[in-house]
């Protein structure tokens, strides 16, 4: 129980990381358009974030990576200087990453918990099987 919460913690703030490549690449193409942003200066800033939460995505089974994601929702409401509505989005992702870590944090407890109380893991569950009914 406790391998699967530290799973689902992991899966969750990858989560978080991937849907904010997309932004990044968006925020990418309002910064040339609508903000005046050199191209090369957009592609190489923005690329670099995207890039990052990629690779901080793949790197998330180590612990420094829950803090360099953080420094990227930091990094993401800086981006608010040059495309205002990144105040709001990365705002939206600083809480996304906080409620995601918190969450899964409380699994953990909680499966240390119930590991400890039960002395033993729970046995898994029987395979369902596929009987039709005729």
């Amino acid at each position: 129980m406790y391998r699967e919460a530290v799973k689902g913690k992991r899966r969750l703030t990858s989560s978080v990381l991937a849907m904010e490549v997309v932004v990044f690449w968006l925020a990418i193409i309002v910064a040339i358009v609508q903000e005046n942003v050199s191209v090369g200066a957009a592609l190489a800033v923005g690329g670099a974030l995207a890039v990052g939460c990629i690779v901080i995505a793949g790197m998330i089974r180590r612990p420094w990576a829950y803090l360099a994601g953080g420094a990227l929702q930091v990094l993401a409401i800086a981006c608010g200087f040059v495309v205002p509505v990144m105040f709001v989005i990365g705002a939206i992702f600083a809480v996304l990453w906080v409620v995601c870590i918190r969450l899964g944090d409380a699994a953990l407890r909680r499966a240390q918990q119930f590991e400890a109380y039960v002395g033993q893991p729970p046995t898994p569950l029987p395979a369902p099987t596929s009987k039709r009914l005729g």
